[in-house]
């Protein structure tokens, strides 16, 4: 799509960064009208204004919206919020923060909503990775802006993350399908991705019948009972985790080993239900944060 293209800051100092940070660019992804363009490298940097809080790791992305400021606004304090974005002190410790620095060519001056940024220029956080994504004719001036000393802006080495395959393109899905989201495209040079898909690495072929979890088994559409391979398959995930000190995983939803927090009931009916999958619930227990994926809509 073409709309236009906005500049967005992120910043997050509170448990698992990486997982707010990552979690809002996905969410930002989902947002009607509009698609991410690119994404900054990750930056561990110094708090600004209360200075006794732990440090932030922060990142720029490009978006191309056709919704408003006002609009986007809107969306993005929504996103704050579902990840648990709290105010109590200003410039204090945060899940997940997320500025509109500057929106195309507009210029607005109203009591909750200034674009461009008005401290933007003062940032060396916001300043250093907008210089991996702006438009060239930007980079100069942003260079100009940028403290001579030391900016306490550091980039941060790559993440180790499980990423489930089909979320990557892989045909490895029941269908024989995938479920490929662009956005880990954006990525690649931001993350260590170690790819799993825990229905085959169990022992499952693809394509498959489908599967649902019924009580405390997996069962599939012909009445096969399947939880050795779907526990196999969580058991793997979990060595991977271990042994390559995972904190983060990127998986599918509502599937029977990848689902977080909602799956198929085990009727084929397409109804959903509280739960984990398989392969979650023994991430979980391993303290793996998770993100539910969908395919690119």
């Amino acid at each position: 799509m073409k709309g236009t293209k906005v500049y967005l800051s992120l910043g997050s100092n509170i448990g698992n960064k990486f997982y707010y940070l990552l979690s809002g660019i996905f969410k930002i992804s989902k947002i009607k009208e509009t698609r991410v363009a690119k994404i900054s490298n990750f930056y561990s940097t110094n708090p600004v204004g209360y200075l006794d809080q732990d440090l932030f790791l922060n990142c720029a992305i490009e978006i191309e919206t056709n919704l408003s400021p006002r609009e986007l606004l809107t969306k993005i304090q929504g996103i704050e919020l579902e990840l648990e974005r709290v105010r109590t002190i200003k410039w204090g410790p945060r899940t997940l923060d997320i500025d509109i620095i500057m929106f195309g060519e507009l210029e607005i001056d109203e009591k909750d909503l200034v674009i461009p940024h008005k401290e933007y220029k003062e940032r060396d956080f916001v300043l250093i990775p907008l210089l991996d994504i702006i438009e060239d004719k930007k980079i100069e001036e942003i260079k100009t802006y940028i403290k001579k000393e030391k900016t306490g802006v550091v980039i941060e080495k790559k993440k180790k993350v499980l990423v489930s395959r089909c979320l990557l393109g892989d045909r490895v899905s029941y269908k024989k399908n995938h479920c490929n989201n662009y956005i880990f495209k954006l990525l690649e040079k931001q993350l260590e991705i170690i790819k799993m898909c825990p229905e085959v690495d169990g022992g499952l072929p693809s394509p498959r019948p489908s599967a649902e979890i019924l009580g405390d088994k997996v069962v599939n559409i012909i009445g096969e009972d399947r939880t050795k391979e779907f526990k196999l398959g969580g058991e793997i995930a979990a060595k991977l985790s271990q042994k390559n000190n995972i904190d983060l995983a990127f998986m599918k939803g509502h599937s029977p080993s990848c689902g977080l927090g909602k799956v198929y009931d085990g009727t084929f009916t397409k109804n959903i239900i509280d739960g984990n999958g398989i392969a979650v619930s023994r991430l979980l227990e391993l303290g793996v944060s998770i993100i539910e994926v969908n395919e690119d809509e």
